[in-house]
């Protein structure tokens, strides 16, 4: 498989690193992805109470709308919103209502309040929130979308469901989230095993997580142990190289 920095993918896509407002990111993440430590981390106190955790994902997400005119996304696991809101304004950016299909069997309708008070109204236009677990959701779904975004059940078992329910959905790209490198041992996120199992030409890791935004626990590329892994239909390659 092969394994690119996440600046270098959206280099590699056209982008132009100096042109992306970090800031746009960041004020997403604020509301949406922001994670804090406690008082037992080393690095709460030699870096501080909270820090930004893999808000690279949204950048890749917002550009491959945006640099390859996608017009819709199907999310399976929307949290806390992140991945969804950067994808609602790449569409708003783009001067189109896209559509955005996010699973969660828990959406708190107070959250989902407070931020209609901090993003802009248009950006919901895009956004239909499915209420339910990804099991009862997904054979309802007969439609085909150019981003499906896999980001649920982190289990083997549950990764697996989403693939199967899913591989057959996608038209130009489907990501998962939470590749783990054998050196981040963690036995609740299992997505890695499912992911190696894929048949993918295609199939490439791209490493993140901080590579861009700042690390306040200052790790070089060799330590970071964590990327996410995208699947890219082979005329959506053809097409890129004839541009």
């Amino acid at each position: 498989m092969k394994t690119i920095r996440i600046d270098k993918k959206l280099e590699e896509m056209g982008v132009a690193l100096d042109s992306i407002q970090m800031g746009d990111f960041d004020y997403i993440g604020e509301f949406t992805a922001k994670r804090d430590r406690k008082p037992g981390d080393p690095n709460y106190k030699k870096a501080g109470a909270f820090y930004r955790s893999n808000y690279e994902r949204g950048i890749l997400i917002y550009y491959l709308i945006r640099q390859y005119n996608l017009t819709s996304m199907l999310e399976i696991g929307f949290g806390r919103g992140y991945a969804t809101f950067c994808a609602a304004r790449a569409f708003h950016d783009a001067g189109i209502v896209g559509k955005i299909t996010t699973i969660d069997p828990v959406v708190d309708e107070k959250y989902l309040g407070m931020l209609q008070n901090v993003f802009p109204k248009e950006w919901f236009k895009s956004i239909n929130f499915c209420r339910g677990t990804s099991e009862s959701a997904l054979p309802s779904i007969k439609e085909n979308y150019d981003l499906v975004y896999i980001d649920g059940d982190h289990s083997y078992a549950g990764t697996k469901h989403d693939w199967e329910n899913t591989k057959d959905k996608w038209n130009k790209f489907l990501l998962f989230d939470d590749y783990h490198l054998p050196s981040k041992d963690d036995p609740g996120i299992s997505c890695a095993k499912l992911i190696d199992e894929v048949d993918d030409p295609s199939k490439e890791l791209i490493i993140m997580d901080r590579r861009m935004f700042f690390d306040d626990r200052r790790l070089p590329d060799e330590q970071v142990d964590y990327g996410q892994v995208l699947l890219t239909k082979s005329q959506v390659k053809e097409d890129r190289d004839d541009w």
